[in-house]
């Protein structure tokens, strides 16, 4: 298995290169590569960068439903005609290596990776279906500010909210199911549109996040669930 582990790794190297030279979510397509920008794709520090006067007008909905279990991104590319397009991405299955996995039979050096890998679809939003989505996220106050000092741990239900329009950044974060989670109307709007053949993986009743944390693990369930993330005044801190 930890010979199994060191190729994966080096695959990754492989395949690294020409992902980050790609948009912000071509870089947590393929899990070795997400492994060292998914912090940076969840904080939108490539929207922020962006997000000056004449600018995209661009959003990043991040709606983590348990990172062993799916993580769901919605980006929004805002148009000046009032349209705007949906580009959505799913991951499931983050914290367990797939039983077997050893034994695939790869054509491709890609394809070791599809178990893990981001699974995608698109969509143009009408003019009316964007003005309602935009509504929906000013009842939810997802412009911000966000709450400071607000933790959202990688085995809770979250959503975070990057946004950058007409050159104004803005951040907000919804953990379930304390601060201000209930508030969230646009998620069902958000979910009805995505057409991927993964089914939503709804909030539900759990322990605190640190009673379900299993930090002696063996290897060969390579969990990959041991991270925090921290809301700041206006967007995530810094790891």
């Amino acid at each position: 298995m930890r010979a199994f582990l060191l190729a994966l790794a080096a695959l990754g190297a492989l395949t690294a290169a020409p992902a980050m030279a790609q948009r912000a979510d071509r870089n947590v397509e393929l899990p070795v590569v997400r492994s060292f920008h998914w912090f940076d794709f969840v904080a939108a520090t490539d929207i922020r960068a962006a997000c000056v006067p004449g600018g995209r007008s661009h959003l990043r909905l991040v709606y983590n439903a348990l990172w062993e279990e799916q993580v769901r991104v919605y980006d929004i590319y805002l148009q000046p005609d009032g349209v705007a397009g949906l580009n959505i991405g799913v991951l499931e299955g983050q914290g367990y290596a797939t039983s077997g996995i050893t034994n695939m039979l790869i054509s491709n050096p890609r394809d070791i990776f599809a178990p893990w890998s981001m699974k995608g679809g698109q969509r143009i939003l009408t003019v009316d279906e964007t003005r309602e989505l935009l509504g929906l996220l000013e009842e939810s106050r997802a412009f911000g500010p966000p709450k400071d000092g607000m933790r959202l741990p990688d085995n809770d239900f979250w959503w975070t909210v990057a946004s950058c329009r007409k050159g104004v950044w803005g951040f907000q974060a919804y953990h379930y199911p304390t601060d201000g989670f209930v508030n969230v109307k646009f998620s069902a709007r958000l979910f009805s549109w995505d057409k991927v053949p993964i089914p939503v993986n709804p909030p539900r009743k759990l322990e605190p996040a640190e009673l379900r944390r299993d930090w002696n693990a063996p290897l060969q369930r390579a969990r990959a669930d041991r991270w925090m993330l921290v809301v700041g005044k206006d967007g995530l801190r810094p790891r």
